[in-house]
């Protein structure tokens, strides 16, 4: 017997199969994408792995796209529908509060469903991450549903590991990171010249922090970001290593060869989705763990 419902955001990047593997529910945000004058509107529901690449390619290409957070329309409309399914205790995980304040309005929306549906009880998980490392605590918790914890089990525990969920991520497109407004134009334009690297992780507010610059290359940054892993103890093999990419397949595969070379490490390897491919654009490399010790407060 499933004693709860596991939900999400699609900012936990989890591929259309595991979401149909996993049972979980799936609410999608929307892309806004701008060429030739008009606005076209994208779900971020990607279906296979060609969808990735040709939005990394639009991306590459220059084509404005944006993201934004669902609104309370969208949450009321995708909570109505879960109840109307027969869902009472449900566990929805969001982004990180540090980059968009969704866990607000997935509570408003929520509360409106209760005035209908007064036995309907969702739990909401704000993830103090995004992408992989959301992905991760969704299906530790689809994991623990199986086993048959509780919802109460199971939402203590994800909400302690997401402060363990370490983050390097080398962002190669830094004109991305000025559209976010995270480096000047002026430094981005020398960085690109300088062959400059950026590394940027989730401090323990989960907010995203420029934490180093890496001068020589991909190379030179890849062994920086996995001299951090020394820093930390982890229970190796089991600390849910995860190499992920913009569609930089050979860059992944490098970073995953470091780690298993260095610490004995064997990375999934995945594709990093749209809402966040927006905000570091393609060719990024990245790694997730899990380690013992917290997230550091500030990251050095």
């Amino acid at each position: 017997m499933v004693n709860f419902y596991v939900s999400t955001d699609s900012t936990a990047d989890l591929f259309a199969e595991e979401i149909k593997s996993l049972g979980v529910g799936f609410l999608p945000l929307t892309l806004t994408i701008e060429r030739n004058g008009q606005l076209e509107f994208l779900p971020d529901n990607f279906q296979t792995k060609q969808d990735y690449l040709d939005f990394f390619n639009l991306l590459r290409n220059g084509v404005s796209i944006k993201t934004s957070m669902n609104n309370l329309d969208v949450h009321l409309n995708y909570f109505t529908k879960l109840a109307e399914e027969g869902h009472r205790n449900i566990l929805h995980f969001t982004i990180s509060y540090g980059l968009a304040p969704t866990m607000d309005v997935a509570h408003k929306a929520i509360e409106i469903v209760k005035e209908k549906y007064p036995d309907f009880s969702v739990r909401v998980v704000e993830s103090h991450t995004t992408t992989v490392g959301q992905g991760i605590l969704v299906r530790e918790a689809c994991k623990m549903r199986d086993e048959g914890a509780s919802i109460e089990q199971t939402e203590a525990y994800v909400n302690e590991l997401k402060m363990h969920i370490q983050h390097y991520v080398v962002v190669d497109d830094l004109f991305h990171l000025k559209r976010g407004g995270r480096i000047s134009g002026a430094a981005a334009a020398i960085g690109t010249l300088a062959q400059l690297k950026v590394v940027i992780s989730f401090d323990r507010d989960g907010k995203l922090q420029v934490i180093k610059k890496v001068m020589g290359g991909r190379k030179k940054a890849i062994k920086t970001i996995t001299d951090e892993f020394a820093n930390f103890t982890t229970k190796k093999p089991d600390c849910h290593c995860v190499v992920c990419h913009t569609d930089n397949e050979e860059g992944a595969k490098e970073l995953a060869a470091e780690l298993h070379n260095r610490y004995g490490i064997d990375s999934e390897i995945r594709l990093i989705g749209p809402t966040i491919g927006c905000h570091v654009g393609p060719g990024a490399i990245a790694y997730i763990f899990v380690a013992d010790e917290l997230r550091p407060e500030i990251i050095k």
